[in-house]
C-alpha cells in the first residue's frame, strides 16, 4: 500500500494516465525498417532468410497480405508495469513496484482476444480483440501486430501491466457534513484479471460495509460473473450475476441469469435535507437467452426473450415537519412476473480518439445508431399483482465530422401499461466534444431525467457530492431533473530526447501520435468546469471549477520481428 501511495503521489503508478506509449506508436513504429516506412519494412530473421515486419490491421498493406489466411501463431508478451526500467531517481521505487507485483498471465490476455491458431485472420476480428484489451482496467496494449509468413499469419499481441491494487481513503466536505471512505481495491488478483474490493463507508445515507467479486472469462470459458454484499446502518443488499455475453459483433448467442436483493431505509431529500423516509425492500431475478447475427452490410441483429421477477415492499413514510414532498404515506406492495421479447437493431460505427476522459491511452467511441425495443407482460396467473404491459425504448444516436469534432446522445424510456401508462420514466444524455488541438478537449454535455407517477423510491439528487461543488450535499432533488455542462481541457506538452518531434497520425485514422523517437514527455492538464442544473424543487443552480494535474510518460523500445 505504502507503494502504491508514493507512486501515486509522483503521477506514475496507477491509472491510463501514467501508461506508456502505446497504440498509434506502435502503429508507425511496429512495421519500420531502416527507411522508416510503416508496414513495408523487412527484418532479416536468420541468413538468407527475409521475414515481413509486424504491422497493424489499419495498414491497407498488412490487411491486403493477410486477409483471409490462416492464423499460424498468436504470441502473447505481457510486460510488467515498469519496463523498461526508467532512469530517475525514483528507480528504486519502480523497481520495488514491479517485484511486489503479480504479472498478467498469458493465458489471460489471450482469454480475451477474438483470435486464435487456425482461424482465418480479417482486420475487424484484430480491431474487436483491441477493443475488448482496452476495455480492461489492469492492462494497457499495443496495436495488435500482423505478418504474412509464407501463406499464413503471425500475430503478435504485447500489453503493459497498470498498477492495480488501489488502496482508498476519501474525506469529502459538503453542507457542513463530514463523510468518507477507506478500503482495498485489486484489479487483477494474482494475474488472474478478478478484481476484488473491501471497502468502509460513511455516506449521507449510513455507513455500510463492502466487498465484491468480479471475473471475466472464468476457468478458461467465455463466462463472467460478479458477486457483491453490503451491510451496516444504511441497510443490506446482496447480488450476483452470471452470463454468457456477445463478445464480438458476429457472435450468434447469449445467455444472462441474475439476482438481487436489498433492504434499507430510504431517503428523500428537499433543499439540502431529509424530508421523508420510509423501509423499503426489493427483490429482482431475471434469465434471458439472446441470439444475433451481423449481415454483410455491417448491421447487427439480435433478439431476445426472457423472464423476470420483481418485488418490492414499502414500508409506511415518515416525514419530516417542512416536509412537502407528495408521496404516498402507508404500506404498499407490487409483485411483477413478466415474459418478455426484445429486439435491438445496431449498425456500430467505432472511432478512436486521445485524451477526451483519459490522458493518453486510446479510448473507443461508438456513434453508430441503435435502437432497442423490448415488450412484455407481466400476469396474475405466474403471480403479478395485477395483468399489466411493459414496454422499454433505447435509442442511441451520434455524429463525427471533419472539422467540428464528434458527438453521440443517448435516450432510455420505460413504462408499465394497465388501463393508462404508470411509472413512466425517462433519461436522455447527449455530449459534444471537439478537440480543435491535439493539447485541447472541448467538452459540452446535457443530461435529463423526467419521471410520471414515479415509484416512491424514485428521486434525483445532485449536490457537493456528484456535480455541485460549492452546494450542499443533496442541493437539488426532484424527478425532473435538467443539466447542462462544459468542460475544456488545455494542455502542455514537454517531449525531449534525441529524434523527438511532432505528431503524427495512424494510418487509417485521425488520432494523433507522437512519432517514433520520442523519448518521453510530461503532460500538464488544467481542466474548466460550468455546470446549470435545473429541477422542480430549485429552479437554477450554477457551479464553476478548475482542476489541475500533471502526467509523466517515459520512453518505450520498438516493437520488431523475431
Amino acid at each position: 500500500m505504502a507503494v502504491a501511495l508514493a507512486l501515486s503521489a509522483y503521477g506514475v503508478a496507477a491509472g491510463p494516465s501514467t501508461a506508456r506509449a502505446q497504440g498509434a506508436q506502435d502503429s508507425s513504429a511496429a512495421g519500420r525498417d531502416s527507411t522508416g516506412v510503416a508496414g513495408h519494412g523487412t527484418l532479416d530473421a536468420t541468413p538468407g532468410q527475409t521475414e515481413v515486419a509486424y504491422g497493424p490491421a489499419s495498414d491497407s498493406v498488412v490487411r491486403a497480405r493477410c486477409e483471409g489466411a490462416t492464423i499460424r501463431r498468436v504470441d502473447i508478451r505481457c510486460m510488467t508495469i515498469f519496463d523498461p526500467m526508467p532512469d530517475s531517481r525514483f528507480s528504486p521505487i519502480y523497481s520495488s513496484a514491479n517485484r511486489l507485483h503479480v504479472r498478467t498471465r498469458q493465458a489471460t490476455v489471450r482469454s480475451q482476444i477474438l483470435i486464435a491458431p487456425g482461424q482465418v485472420w480479417t482486420a475487424d476480428r484484430i480491431f474487436e480483440s483491441q477493443r475488448l484489451l482496452r476495455e480492461l482496467e489492469y492492462i494497457e496494449p499495443e496495436v495488435i501486430g500482423s505478418r504474412l509468413v509464407d501463406d499464413s499469419v503471425d500475430v503478435m499481441v504485447i500489453t503493459h501491466d497498470q498498477w492495480t491494487t488501489a488502496p482508498e481513503l476519501n474525506v469529502e466536505r459538503a453542507g457542513g457534513l463530514t463523510y468518507g471512505s477507506v478500503g482495498l481495491t485489486e484489479r487483477n488478483m494474482m494475474g488472474l484479471g478478478l478484481a476484488v474490493s473491501l471497502a468502509l463507508r460513511s455516506e449521507p445515507t449510513g455507513r455500510t460495509r463492502s466487498f465484491d467479486v468480479t471475473g471475466q472469462r472464468l476457468f478458461g470459458t467465455q463466462l463472467e460473473a460478479q458477486v457483491k454484499a453490503a451491510t451496516g446502518s444504511a441497510g443490506v443488499s446482496n447480488s450476483y450475476y452470471v452470463l454468457d455475453p456477445f463478445r464480438s459483433l458476429d457472435d450468434t448467442r447469449s445467455w444472462t441469469v441474475a439476482w438481487s436483493r436489498s433492504n434499507a431505509n430510504q431517503y428523500l431529500y428537499e433543499n439540502g435535507l431529509v424530508s421523508a423516509y420510509f423501509p423499503f425492500s426489493v427483490r429482482f431475478a431475471q434469465a434471458e437467452y439472446a441470439i444475433g447475427e451481423r449481415t454483410t452490410d455491417g448491421v447487427v441483429h439480435r433478439v431476445a426473450v426472457g423472464m423476470g421477477i420483481h418485488d418490492r415492499l414499502y414500508g409506511p413514510t415518515t416525514f419530516s415537519p417542512l416536509s412537502t414532498i407528495d408521496v404516498a404515506s402507508g404500506e404498499e406492495e407490487l409483485k411483477l412476473r413478466w415474459l418478455s421479447a426484445r429486439y435491438t437493431l445496431w449498425r456500430p460505427v467505432y472511432i478512436e480518439r486521445r485524451g477526451i476522459e483519459l490522458f493518453d491511452p486510446i479510448e473507443d467511441f461508438d456513434v453508430g445508431p441503435r435502437a432497442s425495443l423490448e415488450g412484455g407482460m407481466a400476469l396474475q396467473a405466474l403471480g403479478s399483482t395485477a395483468d399489466e404491459g411493459i414496454a422499454r425504448v433505447r435509442l442511441d444516436a451520434g455524429r463525427e465530422t471533419k472539422k467540428f469534432g464528434f458527438g453521440y446522445a443517448q435516450g432510455r424510456f420505460s413504462t408499465r401499461l394497465r388501463r393508462v401508462p404508470v411509472e413512466t420514466l425517462a433519461q436522455l444524455d447527449a455530449r459534444w466534444i471537439q478537440q480543435p488541438h491535439e493539447d485541447v478537449a472541448v467538452v459540452v454535455a446535457a443530461h435529463g431525467e423526467v419521471a410520471a407517477d414515479a415509484p416512491r423510491e424514485v428521486q434525483s439528487t445532485v449536490g457537493g457530492l456528484n456535480g455541485l461543488r460549492a452546494y450542499g450535499v443533496q442541493a437539488l432533488a426532484g424527478t425532473q431533473i435538467w443539466t447542462s455542462r462544459a468542460s475544456a481541457a488545455p494542455c502542455s506538452w514537454t517531449r525531449r530526447g534525441p529524434g523527438a518531434r511532432g505528431p503524427t497520425a495512424r494510418p487509417g485514422t485521425t488520432t494523433p501520435a507522437l512519432a517514433c523517437g520520442s523519448r518521453s514527455r510530461t503532460r500538464r492538464s488544467t481542466r474548466w468546469r460550468a455546470s446549470t442544473w435545473r429541477s422542480r424543487s430549485r429552479p437554477r443552480a450554477t457551479d464553476a471549477g478548475a482542476r489541475y494535474s500533471r502526467s509523466v510518460r517515459r520512453r518505450r523500445s520498438n516493437v520488431k520481428a523475431v
